[in-house]
């Protein structure tokens, strides 16, 4: 990663709590941005999204992970501390290129607890209005989605304006496995034109099936199913030695 001082820089004029700078080095056209919560990252959350940053930008582009204080989609918040979860992102993402990690969605969250301590959901659309104010106009931004995401995407928080400030790229996942399924699947929604349902389809890239969830490593581990070589399986050695070191994801 570069020095700091090479960094993209906060925009002043971006709305709200200061910006964390993104940790993209000057000279950088595209970036693709992928939330979630990674709690905990596991080797699907590294592998997929590179694979699609490769397919969909190429050689140039960058790969930005933004880890959420608390989706709007989701009833509970992250089993990790905010710090815990980021650092287990830095953990797993050591030695790959062009990837990183901006922590701006739980920074502003810091502070803005609401009623029993809880931050207040992050929207992505809020998120790369930031990002994009503090990138430049240079910089064009895009946001990755699983199949999943995609079909519930008309109902995100002014899902349209989202698509303008950062055009989606589609992990293609089965059941939803080529773009004609994805095309077909979003029309069935009502919310987007022929000419938008095109430009969904022409967003998806495949990527290497793994059949891994965050919920699935936290049970094994809660469980301990299978030895740390079957752990490992799942997650990068690093991040593992992490979560046993902090005791997380411990059983109840």
């Amino acid at each position: 990663m570069p020095p700091v001082s090479d960094l993209a820089v906060p925009d002043p004029s971006v709305s709200g709590p200061p910006v964390t700078p993104v940790p993209v080095p000057p000279g950088v056209g595209e970036v693709l941005f992928f939330g979630g919560t990674f709690d905990p990252v596991h080797r699907g959350h590294v592998r997929l999204p590179v694979a699609a940053r490769d397919a969909a930008l190429g050689d140039g582009g960058w790969l930005v992970y933004v880890p959420a204080s608390r989706s709007p989609h989701k009833s509970q918040g992250p089993a990790a501390t905010d710090a815990d979860r980021a650092e287990m992102l830095r953990l797993a993402l050591l030695g790959v290129e062009r990837v990183a990690v901006w922590t701006d969605e739980v920074d502003r969250a810091r502070g803005r607890g609401e009623a029993g301590g809880k931050p207040p959901p992050s929207f992505t659309v809020e998120t790369l209005e930031r990002a994009k104010g503090a990138l430049g106009p240079g910089v064009r931004l895009r946001l990755l989605l699983g199949t999943d995401q995609a079909a519930a995407f008309h109902r995100w928080h002014r899902a349209h304006e989202l698509l303008v400030i950062a055009p989606p790229v589609v992990m293609l996942r089965e059941p939803i496995g080529t773009p004609d399924d994805l095309r077909r699947t979003m029309g069935a929604t009502g919310a987007w034109s022929r000419e938008e349902l095109g430009r969904w389809a022409d967003a998806a890239v495949d990527v290497p099936p793994l059949d891994v969830s965050s919920t699935a490593v936290r049970d094994a581990l809660r469980h301990r199913r299978g030895d740390r070589g079957g752990l490992t399986r799942l997650l990068d050695p690093r991040v593992l030695d992490y979560i046993e070191g902090r005791g997380l994801y411990a059983p109840e």
